[in-house]
């Protein structure tokens, strides 16, 4: 559910344009839009290879966190990744112990 909402984000952020920039008249590239649709698709395909209890999927979810740290928001870096972390990182730690423990 998560990646078809981020590929369809994706898609109107292509036609219609990021909302922030354009409420600030600020001219924004085509490249642009499209860089940030492809990254959050990404975060997109990271969900939805934590459903397939895929490890690599919970890099792909922090990105965001990441993106943001690197930006200087340390405190929205510090909420989104304890979040994702709690979503998505919880039931992958429960199955890993559950076959730890060999049940």
């Amino acid at each position: 559910m998560l990646l078809t909402v981020a590929v369809l984000a994706a898609v109107a952020v292509l036609f219609v344009g990021p909302g922030p920039d354009g409420a600030r008249s600020e001219q924004l590239s085509s490249t642009a839009a499209m860089g940030l649709a492809v990254f959050w698709m990404l975060v997109g395909v990271g969900a939805y290879l934590l459903t397939r209890r895929r490890p690599i999927g919970l890099a792909l979810v922090v990105l965001p966190a990441i993106l943001w740290a690197v930006q200087g928001a340390f405190a929205m870096a510090a909420i989104y990744a304890a979040f994702a972390l709690l979503v998505f990182a919880t039931p992958l730690i429960l199955v890993w112990r559950e076959v730890r423990r060999g049940v």
